[in-house]
């Protein structure tokens, strides 16, 4: 079940008043569902610091782990860092925070070196791991996570990731012919197309990063070997970036489908994305739309496993614009 910042907050709080804090907290979504806003406000109400963002969250029960160098990695030394904080004890009724922000960018060691913090989790602290990709972390982490996931914002003001604005385009001359099967296979290519651009300028971006980050190494030490050891973690970043781009196209065809849901059912204050859907929600009962974006919930789910992706974007692309979304 899917909450909002605010709903988040007053269970978390609610918990706390009854001693029962929980250690970990993994806060799934994208920063425009409050990701950020809800840790802000949990560091408000538990230590008392007052920041409006992330980056100035400078408190003394309160410590920030974030992505750094070029790769953009958790590394174990930032890992390593809040350990002495960790270690401290915090003072009769106080509680520490510690923040982790997109905790699906710690690396294999840092991952396995914070593990052992959720094993063994330190009294009176509260740790809260944000990320938009909660599948890319360690099962072992997020079984010792208490999960929240936050629900994404459905009318005005809705902030689109590069790859929504390139996807969006093709999205919308597929609702202007909702129930085409031919609709559906030119938005299953331009979802491919689209899919193979991002690899290559992910590809690109992150490799020309690694590039700049082995000039640090240059002076006294084997750039080649810190390169090889770099490989694997690069290899890692790019299908994670992608993977990322790949679910946020899947999360504007879940959106534009709420959106026509919510307009055929009369709902209010409701922005739709694009002009089509207001056409989209007349011509279209309720049951036929909650269909559609059960079948982009089905490819998500299909797209996790090692399946045959060409089979797989066939059947769902057809169930989700085609003639008949019902499996």
């Amino acid at each position: 079940m899917a909450f909002t910042s605010e709903q988040a907050e007053r269970l978390i709080l609610s918990a706390a008043r009854r001693g029962r804090l929980p250690h970990a907290l993994l806060v799934t979504g994208s920063q425009e569902s409050g990701t950020y806003t809800l840790a802000l406000r949990l560091a408000k109400a538990l230590t008392g610091a007052n920041a409006e963002s992330v980056d100035k969250l400078l408190h003394p029960m309160c410590r920030v782990v974030k992505p750094g160098s070029k790769l953009r990695t958790i590394t174990i030394q930032s890992v390593r860092e809040v350990e002495p904080f960790l270690a401290t004890r915090a003072e009769e009724g106080a509680t520490k925070l510690v923040l982790i922000c997109e905790a699906d960018r710690l690396s294999d060691d840092s991952a396995n070196a914070f593990l052992k913090t959720l094993e063994e989790p330190p009294p009176q602290t509260l740790i809260i791991l944000v990320t938009r990709m909660a599948e890319r972390l360690l099962p072992t982490i997020r079984s010792r996570c208490i999960r929240l996931d936050l629900m994404e914002p459905t009318s005005g003001g809705v902030h689109l990731t590069t790859a929504q604005q390139r996807f969006l385009p093709a999205v919308q001359s597929a609702l202007a012919c909702l129930g085409s099967d031919v609709a559906a296979i030119a938005l299953r290519a331009d979802f491919q197309a689209i899919l193979a651009q991002e690899r290559e300028e992910i590809t690109g971006r992150i490799t020309s990063a690694l590039k700049e980050e082995a000039k640090v190494y240059s002076e006294g030490t084997d750039v080649r070997d810190w390169e090889a050891r770099q490989k694997d973690v690069a290899t890692a970043l790019i299908e994670t970036e992608y993977l990322g781009a790949r679910a946020q196209m899947l999360e504007l065809l879940q959106l534009c489908f709420g959106q026509a849901a919510l307009l055929a059912s009369h709902a209010v204050d409701v922005v739709p994305l694009a002009p089509e859907l207001e056409q989209v929600a007349q011509q279209r009962s309720v049951p036929d739309l909650l269909a559609r974006i059960k079948a982009v919930e089905a490819l998500s789910r299909d797209l996790s496993f090692n399946v045959q992706e060409a089979l797989v974007l066939d059947a769902r692309f057809t169930q989700i614009i085609g003639s008949d979304p019902y499996e």
